[in-house]
């Protein structure tokens, strides 16, 4: 027997209008991005990797792990909570 796991849509695990917070960290598909992003409610994400893409050229979302989500066209995000600023983790 094999065991069925239910999969999220992956618009579920893409970030919704997320904003830049502090300066540019690298580029990706010749687009610059920051270390932290901002989502549109608010939550705070930190950049943890490059999203890996099944064979069809989908997201591979088996691949994320707790509390990480896609920014668009493909970078992965971890959620930091709601801190005001970058710096705030660094205290």
């Amino acid at each position: 027997m094999f065991a069925m796991t239910r999969r999220r849509p992956i618009e579920f695990l893409i970030l919704n209008n997320p904003k830049p917070e502090g300066p540019p960290i690298g580029t990706f598909a010749g687009k610059r991005f920051a270390e932290f992003v901002r989502d549109a409610f608010g939550r705070l994400f930190v950049y943890s990797g490059v999203a890996p893409r099944r064979k069809d050229g989908g997201f591979d979302d088996a691949a994320l792990g707790p509390g990480e989500f896609i920014m668009l066209p493909g970078l992965i995000y971890r959620h930091k909570g709601k801190a005001t600023s970058p710096v705030a983790r660094h205290s």
